[in-house]
């Protein structure tokens, strides 16, 4: 990462109680009836709206990406209407914001974040994803069938019935669909479907965890049913980075290395990065695989991507990071140090043997 930029990053992150309380009060100034709109609760709601805006900007300024930022705001916004709240709004709340950031911020701090900011007030377009692929994956493996058995899972899952959504899955593999495929096609697909509907207020927080628990146990069931290739005589270490709690992802990932044939050693979520480079000195590794569920740890992935660099003794390791992230920004991998980046845990398995193989 730039070191500028990053600097510039924890400064607004430092900043942005303040900045978002400020906000809101030149918010409410220009709009009295916010309160008469949105409740007893209006405050707290614009702050923490606020506040998680600015969270997502010092992320998107540590990495210099413009359409990350871009991104993050289409999404929120999305979220917020669909709870009844305006796009003026909105839009009226990052105008104060921009104007806030412009008052109080050092102009070298400034010179950063306000370029990507006004990008996101003019709509900047969203970057093309690597789904297509995803699609044509479906298709192959048998489209009606990959849809049919998404919408059975999910209906078990919105119903709490465990021992359903385990036997939808699990009788896939009778009807000729792989671990890769079930994966990839099913799990993954139904996973991003919960999380959409939670964002969008649909389910709760609770439906949501139900959902990963379960598909955390479908994958535990589905091991025995692994056709693992001879040992290639290759190390995988798989892991996320400090304070990244979903694991799922990369769980996909490591367990599809195996299948080839790997060696793996699985971290898990939220490795102190410290740890992760102990444990590199010590098992020396053919590869490093980083995942990152969310912009919001893209800084800490590249703090430890260069604190990896920085060793002599693991500097040489091969890294490939992947992640919700890098779908919508194209060469963001690039930005943080990365030798390589998978959009899918089958891709990460390809990129992994050439990444090795070079």
């Amino acid at each position: 990462m730039d070191t500028t930029a990053k600097q510039a990053s924890y400064v607004i992150d430092s900043v942005a109680k303040a900045v978002a309380n400020w906000t809101v009060d030149e918010h409410a100034r220009l709009n009295p009836q916010m309160p008469e709109r949105y409740g007893a609760s209006w405050r707290a709601d614009w702050i923490g709206h606020t506040l998680a805006q600015l969270h997502m900007l010092a992320q998107a300024v540590a990495v210099r990406s413009p359409v990350l930022f871009a991104n993050s705001v289409r999404w929120t916004h999305e979220s917020f209407e669909a709870r009844g709240i305006t796009e003026a709004d909105l839009k009226q709340n990052a105008r104060c914001m921009r104007e806030i950031l412009e008052k109080e911020l050092p102009p070298a701090i400034s010179q950063n974040a306000l370029p990507i900011l006004d990008a996101s007030l003019t709509s900047l377009p969203v970057q093309a994803t690597d789904t297509g692929n995803q699609n044509a994956g479906a298709q192959d493996a048998g489209e009606s069938l990959v849809k049919e058995v998404v919408l059975k899972y999910l209906t078990a899952i919105l119903e709490s019935d465990r021992v359903a959504a385990e036997s939808i899955v699990l009788s896939t593999l009778d009807r000729g669909l792989s671990v890769p495929d079930i994966y990839e096609k099913i799990l993954s697909p139904a996973q991003s479907r919960l999380g959409q509907m939670w964002h969008r207020g649909e389910i709760s927080v609770a439906d949501e965890h139900f959902g990963s628990a379960t598909t955390q146990a479908v994958m535990s069931q589905l091991r025995p049913s692994f056709k693992r290739a001879d040992r290639n005589g290759r190390l995988v270490v798989g892991t996320s980075t400090p304070g990244d709690l979903h694991e799922i992802g990369l769980q996909m990932v490591v367990d599809l290395f195996e299948l080839d044939g790997w060696g793996v050693v699985y971290l898990g979520a939220n490795t102190p990065i410290a740890d992760v480079v102990e444990l590199l000195k010590r098992r020396k590794p053919d590869l490093l695989a980083l995942s990152v569920s969310t912009a919001l740890m893209l800084r800490d992935a590249g703090e430890l991507i260069e604190t990896v660099r920085a060793d002599h003794d693991v500097a040489q390791t091969k890294l490939l990071i992947g992640g919700p992230p890098f779908r919508s920004v194209e060469g963001l991998w690039r930005e943080l140090g990365a030798d390589g980046c998978a959009l899918t845990s089958t891709e990460a398995v390809k990129v992994g043997n050439m990444l090795v193989s070079v």
